[in-house]
């Protein structure tokens, strides 16, 4: 072998001893303590929870509750409701599932108008209809500078009415509902969305299917 074929050599080995480097720190960030498929979540003292101005999936007396605070333009959350709503879907007999409003609004500018939005609809009693659609749509209104007419637009496709729906965008009357739920969330140190409280267990970030299913047969052992 010549001296030129062992600079090649040389030279092919160090890319993929490179490559492989580079791989095992995306697989290290990837799989960290922060990672989605890594939420294991930790348990808490001292929550403080006032539930009665929150919409709410399951039966309302349920000494198993959980409960979500998340953001509508937030990519993450958007993420995470599959998994969630499967668990509503198959849980929701026998947990309660309690959504608390927590725009962030520094990064997510149209987030609390969306609330709002979903607080009307929930006036005319179809908010978690209204919460899909926002989450369906997300990539949509996220990015406008004036969001209100696809907000009465998503209104009129879910058959609320739209002249209602219009005045409650302008005034605002559920915005006291979106305050306490951050009152809320600052005072049980939630710092990101989305933050689910699993009895009295948090996880910060997406939670799998297999970790819902495994958190709240738990749950409801001991509630």
């Amino acid at each position: 072998m010549n001296d030129q074929q062992m600079r090649k050599l040389f030279l092919l080995g160090t890319l993929g001893f490179g490559a492989i480097i580079i791989a095992g720190l995306v697989w290290a960030i990837a799989a960290g303590p922060d990672a989605p498929n890594q939420n294991r979540g930790t348990d808490e003292t001292g929550l403080e929870f006032n539930d009665d101005n929150d919409p709410f999936v399951g039966p309302g007396e349920s000494k198993a509750v959980v409960r979500v605070f998340s953001d509508f333009q937030c990519p993450a959350c958007k993420t995470a409701e599959p998994a969630f709503k499967a668990a509503t879907e198959k849980f929701g007999d026998r947990v309660k599932f309690v959504w608390n409003d927590f725009p962030l609004s520094s990064i997510h500018p149209n987030a609390r108008a969306a609330a709002v939005a979903a607080r009307c609809a929930e006036d005319q009693g179809k908010f978690w209809e209204y919460h899909d659609r926002l989450f369906q749509e997300q990539e949509a209104w996220s990015g406008l500078s004036a969001p209100t007419a696809s907000f009465v637009g998503y209104a009129g496709d879910l058959g609320l009415n739209k002249d209602s729906f219009t005045s409650c965008l302008v005034n605002q009357p559920g915005m006291h509902k979106i305050q306490a739920d951050e009152t809320e969330g600052n005072i049980n140190k939630v710092q990101g969305t989305p933050t689910f409280f699993i009895g009295n267990r948090r996880f910060v970030g997406i939670v799998e299917t297999g970790v819902w299913e495994q958190e709240l047969t738990r749950l409801l052992q001991n509630p």
